[in-house]
């Protein structure tokens, strides 16, 4: 029965390979693959908007070169027409692979947990008839549902994403573990987050796990780090060896850039994500900048940062203060919490960023009926039970409670993140969804499915604080006023109505000729340490301020919270001697200041405005002449007053 449901998930999955799917990111595949394979990685990162991790560039290019065995990629109409059902089979069988190694993986897990629930049973209870558990059987119905869950097949065969890859090679480094090889492991795992970016939230984790799981097993201290420090040594190692046409090029600022860049890539509330942030953008989470002020001059991005970091916290103490018998199910309990709250917590989430969860969850609830039945097998707890041979009742009834409503959380969780993302590709391609919905019931339809998944996690937070972390709330505690501190400390002067530097926020967006804004060092820093230099203007030095370029405008989201900005303006030292240039200031797209025309030898100027009622400041630098070459010019000491 096992193999016929596996098979007809494969079935289902080879049937839905010629769907086009999210055509945008398959169209980047297909770029990217040509340009990795003609020119190589570097020619790739420098000349392209590739900005995935380099390792991902490594499978493109395998997909290219096969591709290119049986067909031309350079018949134009042929190789990128939506309908390449060759290309979208190479591209999709890597994610149906990766299903299988996840299934393959969920259940290898599950059999090493109950051969570790059978040495704890056999060591306390020697004297009892040997029995097994049913966790084996458990384990393949999970994988299955894994397998058939339509939110694991839509993201991987529909949309042609490839977060299951990611997913696999992370499962694949926690059941090296389990062997005993944490240096394999921690080669799988480098790999892991080299070629899907978002299993960085699993790096602190994974380490100090490995610490704990040899410190434990060993009751030494020194036995964690000796480990911990092998299994760091190796994966710098594999990173070296990913990355080394970067390093060999030397192009390792290049290669940083990479692992950088989707940082602020899409600097929007939400993508499509339908959490928190798509609820407080209005539903319009793909057309508010999360620069936007939320908390006195605190941005989105800022305070999502703050709570994801609060979050992140009780994760990373979930499996320092574990004891030895949860530490494996803490671990997975940390790890689910850290995919949440990725998801939830951060503004510029995508859709699919929920998706480690569809595989983290069957071996959470595996390793909690593992737990449970190790509580049950301990003699101090056996006592009242009808045999000696059976758990105790208690246990019995909390272990069937616990899969049920493990079981249906998950079915909750699978069916909104599937109609999270079936919703996001019909706003993008209507032609790859069955839907009667008109625009403003989609975006109602999304409010509801972004409240459920709200509530969802709050439930399992709730939960994760009452089961997981109870005997820590006031390490948990310290830590948030730490963090609320420092949100405090950030906001200090505005509450006390101080003068605030307008380099203390964000700009919502900025055009700019050459280069781009750079706070408190003059522009031509922006290419580089060597470069670096303070602002200045006929060498008047300034300690803060915007080193900026003409033409330029840098728009920054006021909130209508300030009276009036000040700022000192002139022709940085660094530029041109034949440099002209106007400055102005606008409020709400309004003219509020225009100077005089700037030169290279001009002392700086100060200027004073007010800005009441004024939601959106644009501080804007125009070139006087018919050249704007060299033309570095700095707005100095901005300052904004409530």
């Amino acid at each position: 029965m096992f193999y016929f449901f596996l098979g007809s998930g494969l079935l289902i999955r080879l049937l839905l390979i010629p769907i086009p799917g999210f055509k945008a990111d398959v169209a980047f595949w297909k770029g990217w693959g040509l340009a990795v394979a003609d020119k190589g990685i570097l020619w790739l990162a420098n000349s392209t908007n590739y900005n995935y991790p380099p390792g991902f560039a490594y499978i493109l290019w395998l997909i290219n070169k096969v591709y290119a065995l049986f067909k031309n990629p350079y018949h134009i109409n042929e190789y990128w027409a939506d309908n390449n059902i060759f290309y979208l089979f190479l591209i999709k069988i890597i994610t149906i692979a990766a299903d299988l190694l996840v299934v393959w993986l969920i259940i290898k897990i599950a059999k090493k947990l109950e051969v570790g629930s059978w040495k704890l049973e056999e060591k306390k209870t020697s004297n009892l008839e040997p029995r097994t558990s049913n966790i084996g059987s458990l384990a393949k119905i999970f994988a299955l549902f894994y397998f058939l869950n339509p939110a694991v097949i839509y993201d991987g065969v529909v949309w042609g994403q490839v977060d299951q890859l990611g997913l696999a090679l992370f499962l694949l480094s926690v059941y090296l573990l389990f062997l005993g090889r944490p240096k394999l492991a921690s080669v799988a795992f480098t790999i892991s987050w080299l070629m899907k970016f978002q299993n960085i939230i699993f790096i602190p984790l994974f380490y100090l796990f490995i610490f704990r799981r040899f410190w434990t097993s060993q009751n030494d201290l020194g036995a964690g780090v000796k480990e911990l420090s092998k299994s760091l040594a190796v994966t710098f190692l594999t990173f070296i060896i990913v990355i080394l046409p970067f390093f060999l090029g030397k192009q390792m600022e290049r290669m940083i850039w990479l692992l950088t860049v989707n940082s602020d890539w899409f600097p929007w509330y939400s993508l499509n994500a339908f959490n928190i942030w798509w609820i407080l953008s209005g539903l319009k989470g793909m057309q508010l900048t999360d620069k936007h002020l939320v908390f006195g001059i605190t941005s989105a991005k800022q305070f999502g940062l703050l709570v994801f970091t609060f979050t992140y916290f009780i994760s990373t103490i979930t499996i320092l203060f574990s004891k030895k018998e949860n530490l494996f199910r803490n671990f997975v309990f940390a790890c689910t919490l850290a995919v949440f709250a990725f998801f939830h917590l951060l503004t510029q989430s995508h859709e699919r960023y929920l998706f480690p969860v569809m595989g983290l969850i069957p071996i959470l609830l595996i390793s909690n009926i593992q737990s449970l039945l190790q509580q049950a097998q301990d003699p101090e707890q056996r006592r009242g039970t009808i045999s000696n041979n059976l758990p105790n009742t208690k246990f019995q009834k909390e272990k069937n409670w616990s899969l049920a409503i493990g079981v249906g959380y998950w079915i909750l969780l699978s069916l909104f993140f599937f109609l999270n993302m079936y919703i996001s590709m019909g706003w993008n391609y209507p032609d790859q969804v069955i839907t009667t919905f008109t625009k403003d019931q989609t975006l109602g339809l999304s409010f509801w499915i972004s409240a459920i998944q709200i509530i969802l996690f709050t439930i399992f937070f709730v939960w994760y604080l009452r089961r997981i972390v109870r005997k820590r709330l006031l390490l948990v505690s310290l830590f948030a006023g730490l963090l609320v501190s420092l949100l405090i400390a950030k906001n200090t002067n505005y509450f006390l109505k101080k003068s605030v530097s307008l380099t203390s926020m964000k700009p919502i967006g900025y055009r700019q000729d050459y280069l781009e804004p750079v706070y408190n060092k003059s522009v031509e820093s922006a290419r580089g340490v060597k470069f670096w230099n303070r602002l200045s203007v006929n060498y008047y030095f300034y300690d803060k301020g915007i080193g900026s370029h003409a033409d330029s405008e840098i728009t920054y989201h006021l909130a209508k919270k300030f009276s009036n900005f000040s700022t000192d303006y002139g022709i940085d030292t660094e530029a041109d001697q034949s440099v002209k240039v106007y400055f102005s200031i606008l409020g709400d797209g309004k003219e509020l200041f225009k100077s005089g025309v700037k030169g290279r030898f001009d002392r700086p100027e100060s200027t004073d405005v007010d800005v009441k009622g004024v939601n959106y400041l644009t501080l804007k630098i125009t070139k006087a002449g018919e050249s704007n070459f060299g033309a570095h010019a700095d707005w100095l000491e901005p300052v904004l007053t409530k």
